[in-house]
């Protein structure tokens, strides 16, 4: 009698699996932080980049992005509960409900995220990049832009009479600051190709983990859910 398959109803399984779908998307979001706080995008990176996948500007992507990763763990949650309805793949105890979810987890790493990640991420990561450290990029350029505008001032006022050379001069330097510009825009965006690829193994790494643990939790909450109601039912 033991061994024979614990029967709970699809509603309970598939209500189940919405609540495991939240509880691992949580789990998968803070595991997410953790990753992007440790390699300096900061800790709503994912969501933003999430958001920016969904066709949000960078400053409205953040609530959209959360949105869109507890709908997506919602949906998971709701497909586990289907499949454990199966006669197959019906819980029966801890041991099973965990490996199936992680089972899970690594699916959905495979068919939803590695899609994204070898298509859209890298370039919403340069955008996410250009985004951080523009101030300070600018200022950079600003104050040298400035600084060489100061330098022509200087001898224009000592060399008075030579003022169509000094606007000359002046032209030249504008010009130069133009092409300076662009040179240090190429640069800078060649540097942040150059991390992007660096990051990306990490990334891939640490979602791996993220879904791993998603799984983990997902099976941990559904277990206990759909194993009480044969219990309380007389099965």
């Amino acid at each position: 009698m033991s061994m024979q398959p614990i029967l709970y109803p699809k509603k309970v399984a598939l209500g189940a699996g919405i609540v495991g779908g939240i509880a691992g998307g949580a789990v998968m979001y803070g595991v997410m932080s953790i990753v992007m706080t440790q390699i300096g995008m900061g800790a709503n990176c994912f969501a933003i980049i999430m958001g920016l996948i969904t066709g949000q500007s960078y400053e409205n992507a953040l609530g959209p992005g959360i949105t869109a990763h507890f709908l997506t763990s919602i949906a998971i949650g709701a497909a586990f509960g289907a499949i454990i309805t199966t006669k197959k793949f019906q819980i029966r105890g801890f041991g099973k409900g965990i490996g199936l979810g992680i089972a899970t987890g690594i699916i959905a790493f495979v068919v939803i995220f590695l899609p994204i990640a070898m298509t859209v991420l890298p370039q919403h990561m340069m955008d996410i990049m250009k985004m951080m450290p523009l101030t300070g990029s600018m200022g950079m350029s600003e104050n040298n832009v400035n600084g060489g505008s100061m330098n022509e001032k200087s001898p224009m006022k000592n060399n008075s009479m030579n003022q169509q050379g000094a606007m000359n001069t002046n032209s030249e330097m504008q010009g130069k600051s133009a092409a300076d510009e662009k040179l240090k825009m190429e640069e800078k965006n060649k540097m942040m190709m150059e991390d992007t690829q660096k990051l990306f193994p990490m990334i891939l790494a640490g979602a791996l983990v993220s879904h791993i643990a998603f799984g983990t939790v997902l099976g941990m909450v559904v277990t206990p859910l759909v194993k009480r109601v044969p219990q309380r039912s007389g099965k």
